[in-house]
């Protein structure tokens, strides 16, 4: 993984120093500053929200910006204790804030892909997938806020997915909508690009490419900065997260229902 732009400071700290709040928040805000250059950029950052869905959303802005095909980071201690890999020598650490009892401090995570075996076996990390028969999962949790399920096989996963979105989305997207004073004449078309970048994250953790509405995204993006880009992108890896959390859940506990049937 090649250090970029923003973080040269952060490559130059690594041996064992410690990178002051006020370089963080900076260059936090040059990564805001470069997703909003284009549509392309946020659904890049899209992806990663979804693939990273345990992070804070602006944590999540420095795996885009340092590791964006990252899909299960931890720091180095964790990675030694808990799977015997080890961070291979010349890795870069990805910056990201931890709060413990109201302390600030920034510390380092590391991709799976930037670590190895600390022996000779084989001890791979198992990252969650989402199968055919996950479309089950879906289903269920759909059912359990008294909804219905599509039934339809060719667009059953888009819709079931959009569906999930609204469940567990419309309240907050309307309150985001509401602090950020979206006009009535505007509002339906923020809220279906609120809801399909929703769509669109959770998606991509699924492994399936959700079909947003471009010109509608475009016309959107354009309104958003600095200050109204982090409130939305906060509301959105929330909502996602929660959503990929509840289906990985899900998936298991229908796999142990099988298992015990059989």
């Amino acid at each position: 993984m090649q250090c970029k732009r923003f973080h040269i400071e952060v490559c130059k700290k690594e041996g064992g120093k410690t990178m002051r709040l006020s370089e963080y928040y900076g260059i936090q805000e040059a990564i805001k500053a470069d997703v909003l250059q284009s549509e392309e950029s946020y659904l890049k950052l899209l992806k990663v929200v979804g693939a990273n869905q345990r992070y804070s959303f602006e944590n999540q802005l420095s795996i885009y910006d340092l590791c964006p095909q990252a899909t299960a980071c931890a720091d180095f201690d964790f990675w030694r204790e808990h799977f015997g890999r080890t961070v291979m020598r010349g890795q870069k650490g990805i910056p990201i804030l931890d709060v413990n009892a109201g302390y600030k401090r920034v510390r380092y995570v590391f991709d799976v892909s930037q670590t190895t075996s600390m022996n000779k076996e084989v001890n791979e990390v198992a990252i969650w997938k989402f199968r055919e028969q996950d479309q089950q999962a879906l289903k269920e949790m759909i059912e359990a806020k008294g909804y219905d399920h599509s039934e339809s096989q060719l667009e059953v996963i888009v819709e079931n997915i959009y569906t999930l979105a609204r469940i567990f989305g419309d309240e907050k997207i309307y309150e985001v909508m509401n602090e950020l004073r979206i006009e009535d004449s505007d509002r339906l078309a923020f809220e279906k690009f609120l809801r399909e970048s929703i769509c669109y994250a959770v998606g991509s953790r699924y492994g399936i490419s959700y079909p947003m509405d471009m010109d509608n995204l475009r016309e959107n993006y354009a309104y958003l900065d600095s200050i109204t880009f982090p409130l939305m992108g906060e509301m959105i890896s929330e909502v996602s997260g929660t959503i990929i959390d509840q289906t990985i859940q899900k998936s298991k506990e229908i796999d142990r229902r099988l298992e015990l049937s059989r």
